[in-house]
């Protein structure tokens, strides 16, 4: 009860106190890209073409693709489209291709828009486009070849921005001894100039939605105590996967739902206080575990009368009842303590808005 309310406090919901235990256990955590070490609002930075076709034209057409799409990155490319005054119609179908990308028909083209994979699937040319696409990859960008028709028409870049307190909550779990790593449908390029830039070295680009749940198998193999942290729907297989499941609040339903716990406030900082206040309340428990333990093997014999026979000393039965219920004070207070402890970030806070503000010295 005092870890679940101490993590309430703190906008860290516990389903349960499984989930404090487990996450005390911890030593290793796989971060989804997409909405958890990124804000999940992707904008277009870049649009590349060849064949003739106009700059304007493809986003059009990118965005008509995308606009029966949810993904973050289809979303921003209607959001661009739409930004630079560009019509947005309606496709005549649309079909999702996982992992791939996505594929319409719009006024007899068939469009086609997503990774290399896909385009080597569709049998399209895509020519020296990939050395472009190299370029942006290792910008950090996600890069998306377009093809009308089967005829390779260019690249669209894509890139998010990664949240203010992704690369603190990293460099504080490493330093707790947790292993970190990434997890993402990105290609490896991406997604380890991604990587880098939060400080993680452990990547697993290139992973289908599907997959992540076998990702996270792998790591428990190792011996591992794994923590899946994600906000999407294809997260949600690996999150009942890993020992424990961490949703981010602004994320889906499902994710939410398939959660041991919960980030209420959407900051990841609250992994590293959710591992905190895990280990704090397990030494808690093993401390009242020791102190009842010591006084009870102290305790009973003495109230068995042990020291009769040499002292003539008798504990009487009310003494031994007030001594009884001052071991249940005890450990209850012991317990209570917890509501003092503050996790690292939180205590951060404190001494920042505990600081004075330096006033400037007016000239006399």
């Amino acid at each position: 009860m005092a870890g679940t309310g101490k993590g309430a406090e703190n906008g860290i919901l516990f389903k349960g106190a499984d989930a404090v235990e487990a996450s005390s256990k911890l030593n290793a955590v796989i971060f989804d890209k997409t909405g958890t070490l990124t804000k999940g609002e992707p904008a277009v930075t870049d649009v590349y073409t060849i064949g003739g076709f106009a700059q304007d034209d493809v986003l059009r057409l990118a965005a008509i693709t995308e606009k029966s799409s949810e993904h973050p990155l289809g979303e921003s490319i209607v959001r661009g489209a739409k930004e630079k005054g560009l019509s947005v119609g309606d496709t005549d179908d649309f079909e999702a291709i996982p992992g791939h990308g996505v594929r319409a028909s719009y006024q007899g083209q068939t469009i086609l828009l997503g990774n290399r994979r896909l385009m080597q699937q569709q049998n399209v040319d895509i020519g020296n486009l990939n050395e472009k696409m190299e370029q942006f990859e290792g910008e950090g960008k996600t890069a998306m070849l377009i093809a009308v028709d089967s005829k390779a028409a260019g690249i669209i870049a894509v890139a998010d921005i990664l949240k203010e307190n992704a690369k603190v909550a990293v460099e504080r779990l490493q330093k707790m001894g947790v292993q970190v790593a990434m997890i993402t449908g990105d290609n490896r390029r991406t997604a380890e100039a991604i990587a880098r830039q939060v400080g993680i070295t452990t990547v697993l680009a290139e992973v289908l939605p599907q997959d992540k749940a076998a990702e996270v198998i792998k790591l428990q193999e190792k011996g591992l105590k794994v923590a899946m942290v994600g906000d999407g729907i294809n997260d949600a297989p690996a999150l009942a996967q890993a020992d424990v499941g961490i949703a981010i609040g602004s994320g889906t339903d499902v994710a939410k739902e398939t959660g041991d716990i919960i980030l209420i406030k959407s900051d990841i900082r609250d992994v590293v206080g959710a591992i905190e206040i895990g280990r704090a309340t397990m030494r808690k428990i093993k401390q009242n575990l020791v102190w009842a333990f010591v006084y009870n093997i102290t305790g009973i014999p003495l109230a068995a009368g042990i020291l009769y026979p040499f002292t003539g000393l008798l504990v009487s039965p009310e003494l031994a009842s007030f001594f009884m219920a001052m071991s249940s004070v005890s450990v209850t207070l012991n317990t209570l303590l917890l509501k003092r402890y503050q996790p690292s970030f939180r205590k951060d806070q404190l001494k920042t808005s505990a600081q004075p503000v330096s006033q400037p010295q007016t000239a006399r």
